[in-house]
């Protein structure tokens, strides 16, 4: 059973999340209301999933995240309000998420995303990049959200891990040296997989009519013009594998 910690200043949220927790999820959580609180359960227990409020009346900087962080924890911030300063850690920082407090169906919508997230272990990507910097900020980024990442630097070892891992359902490319290798790759990836098993995303350095309308006519999904903020990542990939099945 996957371990939650909720860290949330007001009383009536956390019951509210008590409530939804017990009712539609299997986690075995705990609910706390400041810094220090969190801190001495942090030193008892492992976590791996949490909920965090940005602000605590012990630690108004975002504090929190750090600490869950130390502990190799990336959260789901819950905040009221969402600023420059807070941009700047999200694309930092190691943070899952942040969702707005607005009304109830918010604190709906944070259980239904930890389960998402709990489900995201039985999802297997290959990322594919001539780059291994590049390649290990793709994996830690698909690493927050608990997906299963694979990595592959050419076409060779992409293939290999293709015969390996049936259940690759998404492929993120990284544009190649040259256009044509992009388009040997994902004739290649669409020899062994259909469009209803698995989505390929192209990361393109430049927006080229041509090269992208090739890519897209011989196989591709989508693509994503770098650089892009890890909202917009986050976002195309699920987009993208929303009409896969895990099963």
């Amino acid at each position: 059973m996957a371990k939650l910690l909720v860290v949330e200043s007001s009383g009536i949220i956390r019951g509210v999340f008590k409530d939804l927790l017990g009712k539609h999820t299997d986690f075995d959580f705990d609910l706390v209301a400041t810094y220090a609180e969190a801190k001495e359960l942090l030193q008892k227990s492992s976590y791996e999933f949490a909920v965090v409020e940005r602000k605590l009346e012990d630690s108004f900087k975002g504090e929190i995240i750090a600490l869950l962080n130390k502990h190799n924890i990336a959260p789901l911030v819950f905040t009221n309000e969402i600023d420059e300063v807070f941009f700047e850690s999200f694309e930092s920082a190691q943070i899952v998420d942040y969702i707005l407090k607005q009304k109830y169906n918010n604190i709906t919508y944070v259980v239904q995303k930890l389960k998402q997230l709990q489900s995201n272990k039985n999802r297997t990507f290959l990322v594919i990049s001539s780059s291994h910097t590049y390649l290990n900020y793709l994996k830690r980024n698909l690493n927050l959200h608990n997906f299963n990442v694979l990595s592959a630097t050419n076409k060779e070892e992409a293939s290999l891990l293709f015969d390996k891992h049936p259940e690759i359902s998404l492929v993120i490319l990284d544009k190649q040296a040259q256009h044509t290798k992009s388009l040997d790759l994902i004739e290649n990836i669409r020899q062994r997989r259909s469009k209803e098993e698995l989505k390929i995303i192209i990361l393109e350095d430049t927006l080229s009519a041509y090269c992208t309308s090739s890519l897209l006519n011989n196989g591709a999904d989508d693509f994503i013009i770098k650089p892009f903020s890890r909202d917009e990542f986050y976002t195309r990939v699920y987009q993208n594998i929303q009409t896969i099945s895990l099963d």
